[in-house]
């Protein structure tokens, strides 16, 4: 970027000058309060929309008695010339000369849209300028008394690395997480623990065994009528309990011919919603997309309405720079416009359409996963009715062998012959070993009752067990994941430490040997977060027991040198940098910036005759107290 012409209207202490910009060297002279610094202060504020000094309210920089300011900067980028215009009203314009004319580029007052304009197009960036390309007086005395994490924030921000420390924030916030809920899970785990070995099974089989010998000594002792009767009441209620599962089954199996047919359906379904997957994605891009072509359609209509307040104003000049308008050239940029914001119209109406379709299929596979959701529901308890089917049916067979043995049959289900039985079983006499051996079978009925009770909590708490198990699984890849991106982040942050402060050593430690100021000097721009110390003839050297001169150039050449590795926009602008420095001191930076002016175009400011004949032959802007 060659700077050619700045224009200030109702800026600091100007109504309305122009001030030309040559290559090489600028000198812009005079003494104190003639306005040195606000040219300086006008050429960065036109390019970042702040002041020079921080904390400083744009609104301060205008003239006294004027509502607003204007500062205009002429520059040629990549051949083609450009002027920037930026009120302190947060009004901004960009516009492009192409064969001889000037046309309108951009128009606008969001300040976050100019920013990203002017970094995209030119790559101009507040922070990097006021650290590698603006000197302005008295700023190295406030960079030195920044504390080393507040310099090492602004090193991070200009590499660009403030944002992947923000990522690694983010993934050590949700390793803490993940690591907090492993110890919760780990805490579940213990609680749910116990013996894998089953101890209540050999027991409760030892039982059934016990009770069926119990039973057999039972009938043996009391005759067959009254277990007849006790095995057809069991055949009843046996018998009901398989007509109440089977009916739930056919309940639960409504819609479908068996569960086969039922998993086919899910499988279908399951298909389904995999084949939609990343709608979401699509639909966000899509409204993000809505979104970016709306600012466009408005931008371009705002646009428009200007150019034709341009026409329809009548005077036939532009209120902000009071140049001819041609009409006939703007108003074929209308036109050009109109059909730009037709064709936006046109895509954006599109877009919408797809966005309504996209919604209906994201709400049709919602649907989708509640109905799967609902199947599997089914398919798990029909799983359970037919192992809970299975094992009544075998019980009633069982019941029905024995009453076959006994000789009935299936169909001797009548009232009057079960009242019969107990009535046979009633006449005939019990004696004291007969209640015994029924209160021996009904306490070991009552222990096997309670041991498949324990053992369906066992049952239970190992399922759980295992749920919890693949939690804990999920959980530690999540956390080794984690681990992996903090290393990636961390590694990538030191490489890029590496390859952009390694250059920015040498080249520093090249325009310190030029000077021959300091002798043999090192310094580790890595480690030491941008110059709290330095290393001179092999000594460690606080910065803050060096000369003021010494500091000047320092931190000079160490802003040329961020600024090479960085990335320079061509030219440097330094407020008196002489100042309070012996001629010698003069003459050596005087040198220095000559130096300088070799690759990059310069702007000084100075009251000093000796640096202005240092200078001599620099382009000269002498500015006067009046003015």
């Amino acid at each position: 970027m060659r700077l050619e012409r700045l224009r200030l209207k109702t800026f600091g202490c100007f109504q309305q000058q122009d001030f030309e910009l040559s290559d090489g060297i600028n000198l812009i002279f005079g003494p104190n309060f003639s306005g040195k610094s606000t040219l300086v202060n006008a050429i960065f504020f036109t390019l970042t929309g702040k002041p020079i000094v921080p904390r400083v309210d744009a609104a301060a920089i205008k003239s006294a008695k004027s509502y607003s300011g204007t500062a205009g900067l002429q520059f040629v980028e990549d051949g083609e010339r450009y002027m920037l215009f930026r009120g302190t009203g947060k009004r901004f314009q960009l516009r492009q000369e192409k064969e001889g004319e000037w046309h309108i580029v951009f128009d606008e007052k969001r300040i976050t849209v100019v920013e990203a304009t002017l970094k995209d197009k030119f790559g101009i960036m507040h922070d990097r300028l006021a650290l590698t390309t603006f000197l302005r007086e008295g700023e190295i005395f406030e960079f030195l008394a920044r504390q080393p994490a507040t310099r090492r924030d602004i090193l991070f921000a200009l590499l660009g690395i403030d944002r992947l420390i923000e990522v690694r924030e983010r993934f050590i916030d949700a390793r803490r997480l993940a690591k907090r809920e492993r110890s919760r899970i780990q805490a579940h785990q213990n609680s749910l623990r116990f013996s894998a070995q089953n101890a209540h099974k050999t027991e409760i089989e030892k039982i059934e065994a016990k009770l069926k010998e119990l039973e057999t000594a039972d009938s043996m002792e009391t005759g067959d009528a009254e277990l007849i009767a006790e095995w057809k009441q069991n055949r009843e209620q046996t018998q009901t309990q398989l007509n109440n599962l089977t009916q739930e089954r056919t309940e639960t199996l409504s819609g479908f011919n068996n569960i086969s047919h039922l998993r086919e359906m899910m499988t279908t379904i399951e298909t389904a919603v995999k084949e939609a997957v990343g709608l979401e994605k699509e639909r966000e891009e899509l409204i993000q997309t809505i979104g970016s072509m709306d600012s466009q359609i408005a931008a371009l209509t705002k646009v428009r309405d200007t150019l034709r307040t341009l026409i329809e104003n009548g005077d036939g000049h532009c209120p902000t720079c009071h140049q001819k308008i041609e009409q006939e050239i703007v108003q074929k940029i209308i036109e050009e416009k109109e059909t730009e914001k037709s064709q936006l119209s046109t895509e954006l109406d599109v877009h919408k359409k797809t966005l309504t379709e996209k919604t209906d299929n994201l709400e049709s596979r919602q649907e989708l996963e509640q109905r799967l959701r609902t199947l599997q529901t089914k398919a798990t308890r029909l799983e359970q009715l037919e192992q809970d089917i299975a094992k009544v049916q075998a019980e009633l067979d069982t019941i029905k062998t024995r009453l076959s043995e006994k000789g009935v049959s299936e169909g001797d289900k009548t009232d009057e012959s079960f009242t019969n039985d107990v009535q046979s079983a009633e006449s005939i006499t019990e004696n004291l070993d007969k209640r015994q051996l029924k209160a021996q079978i009904a306490s070991e009925r009552k222990k096997l009752e309670k041991l498949k009770q324990e053992e369906a909590v066992q049952l239970d708490r190992l399922e759980r067990l295992q749920k919890v198990n693949a939690e804990a699984e999920q959980v530690e890849r999540t956390t080794l994941s984690l681990e992996l991106a903090c290393a990636g982040v961390d590694k990538t942050i030191e490489t890029l430490q590496r390859q952009i402060l390694k250059p920015a050593e040498e080249e520093l430690h090249r325009r310190l040997e030029q000077m021959e100021l300091f002798g043999r000097t090192r310094i580790d721009l890595q480690k030491q977060h941008l110059l709290p110390s330095v290393k001179i003839d092999g000594v460690d050297r606080s910065l803050m027991l060096l000369s003021g001169s010494e500091k000047m150039f320092l931190y000079l050449c160490f802003k040329v040198a961020l600024a090479k590795v960085l990335g320079n926009p061509g030219f440097f602008v330094f407020d008196d940098p002489t100042l309070h420095l012996d001629e010698q001191r003069k003459t050596l930076m005087v040198d220095f910036i000559r130096q300088l002016a070799e690759d990059h175009q310069v702007v000084v400011t100075s009251y000093d005759e000796e640096v202005r004949a240092g200078f001599e032959g620099a382009h000269l802007i002498e500015m006067k107290r009046e003015q």
